[in-house]
């Protein structure tokens, strides 16, 4: 477990699934996406089957197959090797398929479900929000995005006056454990997005609203990392996402410049802005900001690149600090 600034607990998630599949015993095999329940949520099942995939040289992963029964693969090893160890286990295996899987079977984990925790954490962040017009007279702005180089994670802080002109920036590096699952994005990025600024309000660098390269409350949970990262620093914050993680929206036949609200569960939780001719951007707001707002702050910051000037500074520095990939 890694304790980082304000509170942030972080569990480490590999070492969870090596105990998990260690637990299985010899003759037994588990599924995908019960190893995801016992993380704690049956969705991390992607991140799991890859997360195997890559680690079957230290950890006997050919017990654990698809839900159909199926055998499952690793980086380098085929399906074929799997099922022979499986039958050498005394599993039957047949075209590839444990059968019958309910035989077999196990599910009888021991753990303390860390991603369960993590998302009734979210679920406490996100009674804190507070969604409200950002203030006027904004004069300076920040961007907050991150790169990756192997285990080790860059975040840059760009600080921006009120029309996008840069200021000045802030480059932290940090080894990253945890690893990206969908919608818990704010554990892999929130150590590396707090120490930059941390750093920059150190050097007199604060900002009045911070853009954050991410979703504020469009989020399953409503705590994406821009929410997240506004609630523990009591700061405005506005995520900008370059995908869509969740809710509808049309954005068919957009022109350059229009918005179009993102909705979920019947509540407006961001908006589709196209900013270019194939780009469309995703904001929401995190904390003390609201859509419009949150919007009309992008808007005007909106000079020749599809990204808010904050944002794009902050990503060309990112990408330029990872190096060629």
């Amino acid at each position: 477990m890694t304790r980082g600034r304000i509170g942030l607990e972080l569990p480490d998630i590999g070492e969870s699934l090596r105990d998990l599949v260690r637990q299985i015993p010899p003759g037994r095999v588990t599924t995908y996406k019960a190893l995801a329940e016992a993380l704690g949520d049956p969705a991390a099942v992607r991140f799991v089957a890859a997360w195997l995939a890559v680690h079957a040289d230290e950890l006997p992963v050919h017990r654990v197959v698809h839900a159909s029964g199926a055998v499952g693969k690793a980086e380098f090893s085929e399906p074929e090797t799997f099922a022979e160890k499986l039958r050498q286990e005394g599993v039957r295996v047949e075209g590839l398929k444990v059968t019958p899987l309910i035989r077999y079977f196990f599910a009888g984990f021991e753990t303390e479900k860390p991603l369960e925790r993590l998302r009734r954490e979210q679920e406490e962040i996100a009674r804190k929000i507070e969604l409200r017009p950002l203030p006027e007279g904004v004069e300076r702005v920040a961007g907050l995005d991150a790169a990756y180089l192997d285990s080790e994670g860059i975040g840059i802080y760009v600080l921006c006056d009120g029309k996008g002109e840069p200021i000045d920036y802030v480059e932290v590096r940090r080894e990253v454990r945890f690893p990206y699952i969908p919608t818990y994005l704010s554990y892999r990025e929130l150590p590396l997005y707090l120490a930059a600024v941390e750093e920059s309000e150190g050097k007199g660098l604060a900002a009045d609203v911070i853009l954050v390269d991410g979703n504020g409350i469009l989020h399953p949970r409503r705590v994406g990392i821009a929410a997240h990262l506004g609630v523990l620093l009591g700061k405005p914050t506005v995520g900008v996402a370059k995908r869509l993680l969740c809710g509808e929206v049309n954005t068919e036949g957009m022109a350059i410049g229009e918005w179009r609200p993102v909705v979920l569960d019947d509540e407006t939780v961001g908006a589709a802005m196209r900013t270019a001719r194939n780009r469309t951007i995703f904001i929401s707001p995190g904390h003390l900001a609201d859509v419009r707002s949150s919007v009309d702050l992008v808007t005007s910051l909106l000079v020749e690149h599809p990204l808010p000037e904050p944002l794009r500074w902050a990503h060309e520095l990112a990408t330029e600090s990872r190096g060629p990939r």
